[in-house]
């Protein structure tokens, strides 16, 4: 039985919200707009970079290309300021590298800056394929870019993971017909999203699969 994992970013390995905050409120105040607070943007996260823009200045008469713009020119600099690995996420990773467990990440994140965080954080070698927005695949709940690492990473689609904390992730997963953990951890909204299984941290995971 061969099965890989693939994860999530946002909320499932990193706590990034923030920056995604600083980013959202640099781009407002541009417009001379208040700055939202962190609870607020959190709210917004979950389906990519144009959603979560769209959202920060709904109601205003702003160009969304234009603040998306804005946004990731002061994202691009800080992304790192202040985002971390949730606890025993390096350790759980490096856990199931050893294992010989096929990794990846498939993040609706633009694709430019996720290798760049995993590589500040000290864990992207761990991934065999990382995969964000942008990119040549839809975003999640899309699960064209799950069953491309599936079969590129030569494992059996319904012994392999797809563990985020959003709906889009387990929904993602169910479509490609993928067994789906939901990291009760991070800060998505599953809404009515169903589950094999659910744990409040990186490392129970790990426990559940090597």
């Amino acid at each position: 039985m061969k099965f890989c994992v693939i994860y999530d970013l946002d909320g499932t390995l990193i706590d990034s919200r923030g920056d995604l905050t600083a980013a959202l409120n640099y781009m407002r105040d541009t417009y001379g707009l208040e700055p939202l607070t962190i609870e607020t943007v959190t709210s917004f996260i979950g389906n990519g970079a144009h959603k979560l823009v769209k959202r920060a200045i709904a109601g205003h008469d702003i160009d969304v290309a234009e603040a998306l713009r804005r946004n990731k020119e002061f994202y691009a600099i800080h992304k790192t300021d202040k985002t971390t690995l949730y606890p025993g996420v390096a350790d759980g990773l490096a856990q199931l590298h050893v294992a010989g467990i096929p990794q990846a990440v498939i993040t609706n994140k633009h694709q430019e800056a996720v290798g760049e965080i995993l590589q500040h954080l000290g864990v992207l070698q761990y991934f065999d394929h990382i995969i964000g927005g942008g990119g040549d695949f839809p975003l999640k709940p899309e699960a064209d870019s799950l069953l491309h690492v599936v079969e590129q990473t030569g494992s059996q689609v319904a012994d392999s993971w797809m563990v985020g904390d959003h709906y889009t992730d387990l929904l993602a997963g169910k479509r490609a017909g993928m067994k789906c953990c939901h990291t009760a951890y991070g800060f998505g909204d599953i809404k009515n999203e169903k589950f094999d299984l659910e744990v409040e941290a990186f490392g129970d995971f790990v426990r559940s699969v090597v």
